[in-house]
């Protein structure tokens, strides 16, 4: 058979591990599948060599088997052909279809071939990359325990032979490195062509201890720095490193796009070989969909600032939340409430050349560097390990993925599992017609602008997923002509005897929810349990966006449509039946009211909450979120209109835990300063009740800008550009600043771009533009501008509602009580 592995030796050897990654290797000019094991002492690097390139074909019309091997296509000198064909019955969204399974002989040969046969039928996952379509066949799940069985080849090298999963979950143990670069930066920037890699720091965790260090090439008198020959020996000890500590993971801050790329760049500027793998493989930079991932042969990496910034955006860390930006330093402090060593970056170069104490300063900088990382690592890395654990997907991939790739490989593994072909990529047309055609979205009720006593909330416990289970909405449970079905409100009709993947995969996340918050309600410390409530948390509430996401391979206009018409459904029949039962509703939004007791207990509360969902389908529940003791609803910008903005407010609970939504101290594109003063606002007047108070706050800022008794730091205003700055139109103050800065030599285009830009509005020039520079050039700012447009614009949307005019926060305001 093509692709047999060698001779072997008759034992067949037996073990336990983990699994930590897939890849592939070229062996004597074949693709053989890589699969990477922990055991207890030992990595496991197997081979599997029976495992075939494939894709399905379903054809139009009459195909035989002798057809297929017909379709030849050329490549340069090549012929490319099937090299075994196999009929077989799937489904596909639910209808099933007769169709070939189509071998070849290497993963590249699949698209090619795949592309041609495309003018015979339709051909299915021939855009799935070679290791992931092994993972989803075989079903494996990474940090689960494995009975593996392998021989060892006469090439020495091992043979996959049997695995199957064990009871027992495995503790992710790893040998873990944390490392950072210095680089030399004259210029103001590095550039790998030009700039040597000066230093190198590390710090291991592993399962034998942890070990540290810095290594440079130039003499440092302090006891953790390794001293080599030159900047090639740096490199050289880097990969040595690796394989002496024996490491799995290798972890970085943003270490894609600088440490390991400046790295490989600057290998091939010295001519050296620069390779992080253990034992076969290459370390490159690949594409995974809008960002890129570091591969490393029989290593992971994992880049943990591209781990914070999911993080931030699902909301699974508080603390991040408030950070302006995800620097490393911002990062560790927030996470450990310590201070984190500097340096001015633009005076690296000047240390190394002053060399002395100074370069033991750098030293020190370096090692600190990646003694935050650790503490970032083991705080957060958790989270992508469960992501990983939960989903299927590999953690070098889970850790760069957002959420709809999370959903789509849940989504893959099952359909292998219920014997359905994976849906094609939508081409640009089909994106731009979906698009053009969007669904209607949640029902709010706006609430009446004001500050008010005695709430109580309600909200639905994961109302889109529910929905989804009680009415088993999947696009392949569609139907037209089932005897038993689910009408929803806009007339789709879902199969109600048809077993269907989306609705089985929630079901299964709510149901290791459940068990988990059982466990971690026993064990509030184990950060892995934690993790795992957070992952299926993440993940129960990705799916109904996935249905309804252009570029999706699950997208159904008809289910994601039925989901929210579902939700406005319900969410007015809530709203219905409270007012029905005596209730006062001001706000109601997507899955969630707002509630006035006005003189109604607590208890009243509850009872009518028992009631309603003695009414509601079996996955469905309105839970109590919270009693609070005063709130306030602000209007919309557009002061004409009486209405109250939308999931714009703050609540206050008995035991003075706020909830804050939608206002500018949760946006990172305001200033401290009027994030801040917002900030002591509400405060104000939900923990004191005070106008008083809240008006002399906004005043006594006013006073202190007009001083010039601000910090420059707390006026930074952050906004991220997201595209190339020639591709901007309009003169707006963060590009002006990035233009400025690189015109200045301060900062690269490369470094601006697709950046968070951190920009001051300093005094003359006539426009704002014109006064935007860069934090770092910023020399002093304009007050006016702050009062007019940061803290007066974040506060009067609270004081309007209190009768405050702006022309009163000069000090002239008339008193007013709540």
């Amino acid at each position: 058979m093509e692709g047999r592995m060698p001779d072997v030796s008759l034992e067949t050897v037996s073990a336990e591990a983990m699994l930590l990654d897939v890849d592939y290797l070229q062996i004597d000019g074949k693709t053989k599948i890589r699969v990477i094991m922990r055991g207890k002492d030992r990595i496991y690097d197997l081979l599997d060599a029976d495992f075939r390139p494939y894709f399905y074909f379903v054809p139009r019309g009459a195909v035989t088997r002798e057809d297929i091997i017909g379709m030849l296509v050329r490549d340069g000198g090549r012929t490319i052909g099937s090299t075994g064909t196999e009929e077989t019955s799937r489904q596909v969204l639910g209808k099933t279809a007769n169709a070939f399974k189509v071998y070849v002989e290497n993963p590249t040969d699949v698209p090619k071939l795949s592309s041609h046969m495309r003018k015979y039928g339709e051909c299915y996952e021939a855009d799935i990359p070679f290791a992931r379509h092994y993972a989803i066949d075989r079903n494996l799940i990474p940090f689960i325990m494995y009975r593996i069985e392998f021989t060892v080849g006469v090439d020495g090298r091992s043979y996959l032979k049997g695995i199957s999963p064990m009871d027992a979950e495995a503790k992710p143990e790893f040998n873990v490195l944390c490392f950072d670069i210095e680089t030399y930066n004259k210029r103001g920037t590095s550039e790998p062509s030009l700039d040597p890699v000066l230093m190198l720091s590390y710090h291991c965790i592993s399962r034998k201890g942890n070990r540290e260090g810095v290594i440079t090439y130039k003499e440092v008198n302090l006891p953790f720095v390794e001293i080599v020959a030159d900047e090639k020996a740096l490199f050289s000890r880097f990969t040595e490193l690796l394989d002496e500590l024996d490491v799995d993971i290798v972890t970085g801050y943003n270490s894609t796009t600088f440490d390991i790329n400046y790295m490989l760049q600057r290998a091939r500027a010295l001519k050296i070989d620069f390779n992080l793998s253990r034992n076969s493989g290459e370390t490159r930079i690949e594409s995974h969909g809008l960002s890129n991932k570091v591969k490393i042969g029989g290593r992971v990496h994992i880049d943990m600032y591209q781990v914070v910034k999911f993080v931030s955006v699902v909301g699974a860390a508080e603390h991040l939340l408030r950070l302006n930006s995800y620097t490393l330093k911002n990062v560790y402090e927030a996470l450990s409430g310590g201070k984190k060593v500097m340096v001015e970056k633009g005076e690296i170069w000047r240390m190394w050349e002053d060399g002395g104490k100074e370069l033991e300063r750098l030293a020190q900088y370096n090692m600190n560097d990646s003694h935050a990382l650790r503490e970032v690592y083991n705080t957060l890395s958790p989270i992508p390990i469960e992501l990983s654990r939960t989903t299927g997907n590999v953690v070098s991939d889970t850790s760069v993925s957002t959420t709809g790739q999370l959903v789509e490989y849940m989504l893959m593994r099952y359909a292998c599992l219920f014997g359905e072909m994976i849906p094609n990529k939508p081409v640009e047309s089909e994106m731009e017609a979906r698009l053009a055609n969007p669904i209607e979205g949640a029902y709010v009720k706006t609430p009446e602008p004001g500050i008010y006593d005695d709430l109580v909330m309600f909200d639905f416990r994961g109302l889109y997923p529910s929905i989804i289970i009680s009415y088993n909405i999947d696009p392949s449970a569609i139907c037209t002509d089932c005897g038993d079905y689910y009408e929803s409100p806009l007339g789709t009709r879902f199969d109600k005897c048809r077993k269907s993947i989306t609705p089985t995969i929630l079901q299964e996340l709510i149901n290791q929810r459940k068990e988990v918050k059982r466990l971690y309600k026993k064990n509030p410390d184990d950060i892995f349990l934690g993790a795992r409530n957070m992952a299926l948390k993440i993940l129960a509430n990705s799916f109904f966006g996935y249905l309804g996401y252009a570029r999706s391979r699950w997208y159904s206009r008809d289910c994601a449509g039925s989901i929210t018409a579902y939700g406005r459904q319900y969410i007015k029949r809530t709203i219905d039946q409270a007012e029905k039962n005596g209730f006062e509703v001001l706000y109601g939004d997507t899955d969630s009211i707002l509630i006035l007791l006005n003189g109604r207990t607590h208890d009243d509360a509850l009872a009518f909450l028992s009631r309603f969902n003695e009414s509601l389908p079996g996955a469905m529940e309105l839970e109590l979120e919270d009693f609070y003791t005063r709130g306030v609803f602000v209007g919309k910008k557009a002061s004409k209109d009486p209405a109250g903005a939308k999931k714009k407010y703050a609540l206050i609970t008995k035991d003075d835990r706020i909830k804050i939504r939608g206002f500018e101290l949760v946006r990172r594109d305001w200033s401290w300063i009027a994030r801040d003063t917002q900030r002591r606002v509400l405060e104000a007047i939900l923990k004191d009740g005070s106008a008083e108070k809240a008006g002399s706050i906004v005043k006594e800022v006013i006073a202190n800008l007009r001083d010039g008794k601000v910090p420059m730091k707390d006026l930074v205003i952050r906004t991220q550009l997201r595209k190339p700055m020639d591709s901007y139109d309009n003169k707006s103050p963060e590009v002006a600043a990035a233009r400025k800065a690189v015109e200045a030599g301060v900062r690269t285009r490369r470094e601006v771009e697709r950046s968070v830009i951190g920009y001051v509005i300093t005094k003359g020039g006539t426009t704002i533009s014109d006064r935007a520079q860069l934090e770092e050039l910023a020399k002093d700012y304009d007050p006016d501008y702050y009062i007019n447009n940061q803290v007066i614009p974040a506060t009067m949307r609270i004081l309007r509602e209190l009768n405050f005019k702006e022309e009163e926060l000069a000090g002239h305001g008339k008193q007013i009580k709540l």
